[in-house]
């Protein structure tokens, strides 16, 4: 009955869903004609839980995760920790290249069939990550593209960024302009 009161509305309790996900971004027909078999994604982000059923279920590396670097901590295993980690780099591989199965709203990945590359560019459990260790990560990319010749790294996915930009931002970062170049050209 207040004037400032637009309206009411009850506070719903949202879930993540992969399974409208993959129609809304109109990968349905790429994953019913590509699987992605033959090829790696390389996933730059907070790490990869290799223990997750749809990603491996089992250590690091195993038949789905089958390389990788943490640029972030500079050591050797690009898992996130589990009690207090970002999950946020399992779920994106878990939408790239997820083996199929259906649990609650998850389907599998858009290419079930792909390899994974973890790259771990975050600094500990912090979720986030300098550009050096984002440029890091796309220049090991590059170097390991063929580790395994049967799933070549074709596709680097990032979804990290320092600002919001509305035109070309390549000036913004001359250094992280070049590595992406560099890994095109790859």
């Amino acid at each position: 009955d207040m004037p400032e009161v637009v309206s009411v509305s009850p506070d719903r309790v949202l879930k993540p869903h992969l399974a409208q996900g993959i129609p809304l971004i109109k990968a349905g027909t790429v994953r019913s004609t590509y699987n992605g078999a033959g090829v790696a994604i390389a996933i730059c982000d907070t790490g990869i839980d290799t223990s997750h059923p749809r990603l491996g279920g089992g250590g690091f590396p195993n038949a789905k995760v089958i390389g990788g670097y943490d640029t972030g901590d500079n050591d050797s295993d690009p898992r996130p920790n589990l009690v207090e980690g970002e999950a946020h780099g399992t779920s994106c591989a878990g939408i790239a290249a997820g083996d199929l199965g259906t649990v609650e709203a998850y389907i599998g990945g858009v290419a079930h069939n792909a390899k994974l590359y973890a790259l771990k560019i975050s600094t500990g459990n912090t979720g986030s990550a300098y550009e050096s260790d984002m440029i890091e990560a796309w220049e090991w990319c590059i170097t390991h593209q063929n580790d395994d010749p049967t799933h070549p790294i074709l596709l680097i996915s990032t979804s990290f960024g320092g600002g919001y930009y509305t035109a070309l931002c390549d000036q913004a970062s001359p250094l992280m302009t070049a590595a992406a170049a560099n890994a095109v050209a790859a």
